[in-house]
């Protein structure tokens, strides 16, 4: 059927505006935090078929599973119990198409004179679904028979009535089932939205040129994908990452392979399920690459996760934490293994458009790590039982482009409209009062481009005696990740931290205000990073988040730029001179050049002194290299007589193109610790971990740095293709 490009651009623009509304609609009808002051959501639009050409503004993942849902209930539910007009169904099943238990979706056919020709589509994280344990996640499950139940998808909404035995069953599991209704009613509204809305187009329209216009606007988003992918040299990168996990560590593995107009991510060789909590399913595992995806490839263009998927090919082993196996648990996947998904692609698809002279520029450093998540329940200073989720962690660092440091508490990839409630919100509805809530200083990873720093908190229980129930859990403590891009250094690590039978309350009654956690006496707690704890009147609780990584070597950033961190106390003039070899003045206010050329050279010849495994000599002088592929800025393959070879900017030969140009080197194997002062300054969990840099043994320019597991071998970065 052929369609004007003026009327398909007018139905497809059409179609993102109803997404839209559906979206803003479940913020004003719902009177949940989750939904008006966080966004925790997403909406989505499907073909008929189940495929997703639309997606909102939110949380990626919630729309990019729906996909998963509707395919079910067409594979299951065609005759018994039938998909009828004006039904939904409500699912919350990690298995079937849900991101964790905590997630709920609710999806809706959409009929026009009795033909099915589309799906609408919504989900949203619930403060409690039930289970063993309150909020998200029920502390050392062992299978997912011991967390929130999943729920396939189930006929809530019939002929359009809301089934009263399926919802009063729904709520009576939730421990907030007041907020968790109001959800409920937000995503009716939302999916009514999107039905009415389609349905005015198939009027106008015609019911066959807006069915075309969806097919059309997959084809169109496959083909700009495929467009993109032609400029982009061929190879494959590497990169591993972790999850620390319960006095467990979880080796993740992905290789990204670009070839013509294809990517595969290969995750064979990721660790295997654990038992509960952290795992996600192959529904988290899809949701999570095309996260990433779409957030560095697809900017430009429709998000269009149909279209997107037709050139993308997702290796992975059943029974891994990325690929869980029934009954492997599941309620921490999205601030688990899903975002450990993310960040790996991330820190692949970074590296790969960096080999790319056209795209380079597009590319962002890792953003933050997981995020720390804290469950409160209890009575409220209104005598209410309340139970929540606060969101000061969705706020992180952003990670740094190859010419701009990254945001400061800027959100985190996996969202480009999450937000965080303000504090006075959280001290009206909750028994809680800040301290402070602000920016971390020496959090975001160091590079001449410096990743977004992380955001940091301090609050105590007020109004009442205690908080009983405190749930934290949180990974990334022992380590962060990813690390950066091209010589950049990696952001901060999360960190929880209680004081005990504290004096604030004295100190508070005298007019001060501490600004530290040092400034109070009492008795420090570092609790484990997924625990269940109270806070009680004279007890304060402090995190600092995780912040975003750094682009290029930090010797190369320029000194006024590392002056003005100092200056907004986003950089201590301690890491000012140790990391990016900037001396300050006295004052803070300004820097010494003689002294900080003197000290940058000191520390480069400090670098030249690290460790070699592999030596190679190669005399240039009288060879013209032959430029064959770009690696990044400071790297490239070229040609001398009939070999490749890695060539510094500086003219050295690094190493063959065959080999792993690591081991060629200068290599620096420290504790973690050196990478910054706020990567696992409690050292949690032990010394586990390391800071490697690779430097060249000529110039010194750094070119990669990495957080990796004591004793594990030198991961090689990148191939060209031959």
């Amino acid at each position: 059927m052929d369609i004007s490009p003026i009327t398909f651009e007018i139905i497809n623009n059409a179609m993102v505006a109803i997404n839209d509304e559906a979206a803003a609609t479940v913020r004003f009808v719902s009177g949940s935090p989750v939904a008006t002051d966080v966004f925790d959501y997403n909406t989505g639009l499907l073909t008929a078929e189940g495929d997703v050409f639309a997606t909102g503004i939110y949380i990626s993942i919630h729309a990019i599973s729906l996909e998963y849902i509707v395919k079910d209930v067409l594979r299951e539910y065609v005759e018994n119990p039938g998909i009828g007009e004006d039904d939904m169904f409500l699912c919350n099943d990690p298995y079937v198409g849900a991101q964790h238990q905590n997630d709920v979706a609710l999806i809706a056919p959409v009929h026009y004179q009795g033909r099915l020709i589309a799906w609408t589509g919504v989900a949203i994280h619930q403060l409690d679904v039930g289970g063993p344990g309150k909020g998200q996640v029920s502390i050392g499950a062992t299978s997912i028979y011991e967390e929130a139940p999943p729920v396939p998808p189930l006929k809530i909404f019939e002929a359009g009535r809301i089934r009263k035995d399926i919802e009063r069953e729904y709520l009576r599991r939730s421990r907030t089932p007041e907020i968790v209704g109001l959800d409920l009613r937000a995503m009716v509204a939302s999916n009514n939205v999107s039905k009415k809305r389609i349905c005015q187009l198939a009027e106008s329209y015609g019911v066959d040129t807006v069915i075309n216009v969806m097919k059309q606007t997959i084809d169109f988003s496959d083909k700009t994908f495929r467009s993109k992918l032609k400029d982009i040299p061929d190879g494959t990168w590497r990169n591993i990452g972790y999850l620390d996990y319960s006095d467990a560590i979880y080796p993740c593995h992905l290789a990204l392979t670009k070839d013509g107009e294809k990517l595969i991510f290969d995750f064979r060789g990721t660790a295997t399920q654990a038992p509960g909590v952290i795992n996600c399913t192959r529904v988290g595992l899809q949701a999570g690459v095309l996260c990433a995806v779409l957030a560095y490839l697809c900017y430009d263009a429709p998000w269009c996760p149909a279209g997107v998927m037709k050139n993308i090919e997702i290796i992975s082993e059943n029974g891994t934490v990325f690929d869980a196996r029934w009954p492997a648990g599941t309620s921490k996947a999205t601030t688990a293994a899903n975002w450990e998904v993310i960040d790996l692609s991330a820190m692949c698809l970074a590296n790969m458009l960096n080999a790319s002279e056209k795209y380079r520029s597009q590319l962002m450093a890792p953003w933050k790590s997981f995020s720390i998540t804290e469950d409160l329940f209890g009575t409220d200073q209104r005598g209410q039982n309340f139970g929540t989720f606060l969101s000061d962690f969705m706020a992180g660092g952003g990670g740094a482009r190859n010419f701009k440091d990254g945001i400061d508490t800027g959100g985190f990839l996996g969202s480009i409209s999450c937000a965080i409630a303000n504090a006075e919100i959280n001290e009206f509805y909750y028994p809680i009062m800040y301290l402070f809530r602000r920016q971390a200083k020496d959090t975001g990873g160091p590079g001449q481009f410096r990743g977004g720093v992380a955001i940091e908190t301090m609050y105590i229980a007020h109004d009442v005696p205690e908080i009983p129930f405190k749930i934290i859990h949180v990974l990334g403590v022992e380590q962060s990740q990813p690390g950066g891009i091209q010589g950049g250094y990696p952001g901060s690590t999360n960190q929880v931290m209680l004081k005990r039978d504290s004096d604030i309350c004295s100190q508070l009654a005298r007019g001060t205000l501490p600004g530290e956690m040092g400034d109070i006496n009492g008795r420090l707690e570092i609790p484990a990073p997924i625990t269940m704890t109270n806070l009680k009147r004279d007890d304060i609780y402090s995190a600092i988040g995780s912040g975003g990584a750094g682009f290029g070597d930090p010797l190369e950033r320029e000194p006024s730029s590392v002056v003005s961190d100092v200056i907004n106390n986003l950089v201590s003039p301690e890491q000012a001179k140790e990391t990016f070899g900037v001396i300050m003045a006295p004052d803070n206010k300004s820097f010494r050049p003689p002294e900080t050329s003197e000290h940058r050279e000191h520390l480069r010849a400090e670098r030249r002194k690290w460790k070699r495994n592999k030596d190679i000599s190669i005399d240039t002088r009288n060879i013209n290299p032959v430029f064959v592929q770009r690696v990044n800025d400071y790297l490239t393959v070229v040609q001398i007589g009939s070999e490749h070879f890695i060539l510094c900017r500086c003219g050295y030969v690094v190493s063959p193109a065959s080999d792993n140009y690591k081991e060629y080197t200068c290599m620096d194997e420290s504790p973690l610790q050196q990478a910054g002062p706020n990567l696992n300054p409690y050292k949690v969990g032990g010394d586990k971990f390391v800071f490697r840099r690779y430097c060249c043994p000529k110039c010194s320019l750094l070119f990669e740095s990495e957080i990796a597991l004591r004793g594990s071998p030198v991961v090689r970065s990148f191939q060209t293709k031959p």
